[in-house]
């Protein structure tokens, strides 16, 4: 006789409201962030957008001094049950075996604004972050023809 087969869950199927913990224990390759509570799920960004964030992270760190790090796509922790992932963050002496980091932390948040999610960008995102006391915001608008 067969085991009877087994539904399988997607772990996005739990009922919120999600915990830093349960956020915390999905898959590292997923892009998602915790706002309130609840799963923001976004898509890779275009390769325009990554090569944009790329040269963007090369620059500053080129011209970080000692004691910074700048990293693409970290996750940064904003409060209780939030957490986003800005395309540059700016850190100060970011533990590398970290997997989430302290908005205490940040010198500097960059955001490309993505044509899929502007709105999230250009309006939740920044006041997020200054809830979270990070003062050094950057957003970078780019048209689908624009310069890389």
């Amino acid at each position: 006789m067969a085991a009877p087969e087994q539904e399988q869950v997607h772990p996005y199927d739990a009922p919120g409201p999600w915990s830093e913990e349960d956020w915390l224990a999905l898959p590292e390759s997923t892009r998602v962030e915790l706002v309130d509570g609840a799963l923001v799920v976004n898509s890779a960004p275009r390769n325009r957008h990554q090569r944009l964030a790329l040269r963007i992270g090369a620059t500053l760190d080129g011209a970080a001094t000692g004691g910074w790090d700048v990293l693409n796509d970290a996750n940064i922790r904003l409060g209780p049950d939030r957490a986003v992932i800005p395309d540059v963050v700016v850190l100060r002496e970011a533990d590398m075996d970290a997997l989430i980091n302290d908005a205490v932390d940040v010198g500097l948040i960059v955001e490309i604004v993505s044509p899929s999610n502007a709105a999230y960008d250009r309006i939740l995102k920044p006041r997020l972050y200054a809830e979270a006391g990070i003062v050094r915001y950057l957003r970078v608008e780019h048209g689908p023809g624009g310069a890389i």
